[in-house]
């Protein structure tokens, strides 16, 4: 799902868009009247203050604007819906580039029957399964046929999911469908802007009604592009999206469409590895009537003759790459042989194969095809059923073996967060580690990496990462050219001791150094005026001796994520009745300096995560239980020891509510906040307080005051942290 943060954002800007404060609107929404006229049956010349019309006729979408450009209005709209895509996921993506696609003169076969089979207009078939075992290619076909369809102008949409990528969120997949559709076909995107006009909530809806709104309304049942061209929708790697269950309700949806609507304009390609659950939902009865598949094998001749083809073209550009430095005879006939042996048809270690000996860092490609040739040679096995990636799990375990024994743990914390780092969750609510920290410079930070080590721990992996430039690094994170990498490190007896270890493992890693770091910028010795200062010097320190806004704004945003991932790794450490490993730092935190830094929304995540706790998990004594009676209020002030309280602010009409913090800025405030306390105790002397903290003199109180009679619901209750050292 969405985190709550970033959609409530997103809830709250496309109601302002669409709503000024002075109209009068109804809660749920604009109504759609009764009638085929449009909103006012036989109406003319109607306007209303601020907002765009829509009426529907057949496919065709005809707005009219009275105060406002409805250029804007798109853009806007499509903006807004673009923030909840998956990334990185076009075929065209910066992200991916350069992507895979297939060598001049290789899989010429199979994609002329792809070809074959789309342009077939009669084809009973509108869905097509491309399987096979990893590194066969199967990513390479889906983008050539891509760049296919771009040609011919008839490609709807590619989502290309990758799983140590972090494009693997299956909410955002129906969504990046709709954001392309609506950039390539106008009557679409008109249909788009109405459709989250009238629904704002649409984006935050279940996969199956986000395909009901995506993609059945508009091409069944308003029958857009009806009679026209079909457009291709390709979806890559569904193997490698987040959950078997989703998957496998992703393969129903678009198999139903298939079969129940033939006449509609869209044809669909998936392409996946053939995990079980994926080939038991193509093998139904009702699924099996809908699809054609093409199986990509390893070492069928076809893949083996391919695979030799595009070797012998890599090898000529490497020889014009290194002209001064290769023989025109190199490699000899025997050498190439014996790689395309090892190779067996399996593309993806013919692509690190030559990635590895054209690597320009180490510049001398003879010397990296000898060490090549001698990894095979002392491998001593061939490719089996069994085990396919024999060759390449050598050439794996070659490339990292020639990183240094003592820079290599800093590597596998870099690997680490690269393959677990979107999947790691935490707190009540299992918030993702977010953006910020998945970045290389992110990441770097969190470990107290310099940017010279960063780039020397990842130096001699070139040939199987993509590493982003540090002028973007805040920007873009450590990705794989190929999953067969983060699967090999995940695997432990593939990798052995280039195991990067478990998830459970990375994320406690992360969670100890988010305490570490926030301790050491939150110590004894640091005044709560100067936490911040403390944090800015230690993000310099490692990143750049010079400052930029940029940066600084890069070093805020980790500042407030970091308060916000500790609120969550406080409550499961806390939660967790087993002995962790960051229960020490945990205890060394100064809470009262800590909450001083909380926002509205992370004051009352953090009084209801602590408040949630189960009383068995309590025995480590970082909390407390009391009653509101046994606590005074005389050491309270305005400035670092001031209490505070949240509670949900007034909402705006069609805007989301927000937790608003009020704390006491003077004197005369702070005597009103604690007349209010104290009456509050004569009225409720038994409500439920928790002491909070490992340190003594820098504890808080945490408590949540019910506003009426039988409170349930989140809105029903303030939210209150009082400093409270003993």
């Amino acid at each position: 799902m969405i985190p709550r943060r970033k959609w409530n954002r997103f809830k709250a800007s496309l109601r302002d868009f669409f709503f000024s404060e002075d109209e009068d609107g109804i809660q749920d929404g604009p109504r759609r009247p009764a009638g085929s006229g449009g909103f006012f049956n036989n109406a003319q010349h109607s306007t209303l203050h601020n907002s765009t019309m829509t009426a529907v006729h057949g496919n065709q979408y005809n707005f009219s604007s009275t105060e406002g450009d409805r250029n804007m209005i798109v853009t806007q709209i499509m903006n807004l819906l673009s923030q909840h895509i998956i990334r990185g996921a076009a075929h065209d993506s910066s992200a991916r580039d350069p992507p895979p696609r297939c060598h001049p003169e290789t899989r010429v076969k199979l994609i002329d029957r792809i070809t074959a089979w789309f342009e077939g207009q009669s084809s009973l078939e509108l869905l097509l399964w491309i399987t096979g075992p990893a590194g066969v290619g199967k990513s390479a076909v889906v983008q050539t046929f891509a760049e296919y369809l771009v040609k011919s102008h008839r490609l709807g949409a590619s989502v290309f999911l990758s799983r140590p990528n972090k494009r693997d969120n299956p909410h955002g997949v129906f969504i990046t469908i709709a954001y392309q559709l609506a950039t390539r076909i106008e009557a679409y995107r008109d249909y788009i802007v109405e459709r989250l006009r009238l629904d704002p909530e649409l984006p935050s809806r279940g996969m199956q009604a986000q395909f009901m709104a995506f993609l059945i309304e508009p091409f069944v049942e308003k029958k857009i592009g009806a009679g026209g061209k079909r457009w291709g929708i390709l979806l890559d790697g569904l193997d490698e999206l987040r959950g078997s269950d989703a998957q496998c309700e992703i393969i129903r949806l678009i198999s139903s469409f298939a079969q129940e609507h033939p006449n509609a304009p869209l044809i669909w390609i998936i392409a996946s590895r053939p995990e079980s659950h994926i080939s038991n939902m193509f093998e139904d009865d009702e699924v099996g009537r809908s699809y054609w598949s093409e199986y990509i094998p390893i070492d069928s001749t076809e893949a083996c003759a391919d695979v030799e083809r595009f070797l012998r073209s890599s090898f000529k550009m490497t020889q014009k790459k290194f002209r001064h430095c290769v023989s025109s005879d190199w490699p000899s006939n025997t050498d190439f042989l014996k790689l395309t042996a090892a190779a067996s048809g399996l593309f993806v270690y013919a692509q690190v194969v030559m990635q590895f000996i054209g690597d320009s860092h180490h510049a001398d490609p003879m010397a990296r095809l000898e060490a090549l040739l001698s990894v095979i040679d002392r491998s001593n096995a061939f490719p089996t059923q069994e085990n396919p990636f024999v060759h390449l799990d050598a050439l794996y375990h070659e490339i990292l073996s020639s990183i240094p024994t003592t820079v290599w743990p800093t590597t596998k914390q870099l690997l680490g967060v690269a393959i677990y780092g979107g999947e790691i969750t935490l707190g009540p609510i299992r918030n993702d580690l977010g953006a910020n920290f998945l970045t290389l410079r992110g990441t770097s930070i969190l470990f107290g990496i310099t940017r010279n080590t960063v780039y020397a721990s990842l130096d001699k992996s070139r040939s199987t990462l993509k590493i982003p430039d540090w002028k973007v690094a805040h920007k873009k994170p450590l990705t794989f050219l190929h999953a067969s990498f983060s699967d090999y490190l995940k695997d432990s007896k593939r990798s052995r001791d280039f195991n990067v270890g478990s998830e459970e493992d990375v994320e406690t890693e992360v969670i100890l150094r988010l305490l570490e770091i926030w301790n050491r910028c939150c110590g004894d010795d640091i005044a709560t005026s100067s936490v911040v200062l403390a944090w800015h010097q230690y993000c310099s320190e490692l990143t750049d001796k010079f400052s930029s806004r940029a940066n600084e704004k890069f070093h805020s945003n980790l500042f407030h994520d970091t308060i916000f991932h500790l609120i969550g790794a406080m409550y499961d450490i806390s939660y967790n009745t087993k002995e962790s490993p960051a229960l020490a730092p945990l205890w060394k935190v100064h809470m009262r300096k800590f909450c001083y830094f909380l926002t509205g929304d992370n004051l009352s995540y953090l009084v209801d995560g602590m408040m949630d706790i189960s009383p068995e998990s309590r025995h480590i004594g970082f909390l407390r239980k009391v009653q509101l009676k046994d606590l005074e209020f005389g050491h309270l002030d305005w400035k670092e020891m001031s209490p505070a309280y949240s509670r949900i602010g007034k909402r705006r009409r069609f805007s989301e509510k927000t937790d608003m913090i009020h704390r006491p800025r003077s004197n005369a405030e702070l005597t009103t906040f604690v007349s209010e306390l104290e009456s509050l105790q004569e009225r409720s002397p038994e409500l439920v307080v928790y002491i909070v903290g490992g340190v003594a003199r820098e504890r808080v109180a945490v408590f949540k005051r019910p506003l009426k009679e039988g409170a349930t619901d989140y809105d029903d209750f303030m939210h209150y942290i009082i400093p409270y050292p003993e």
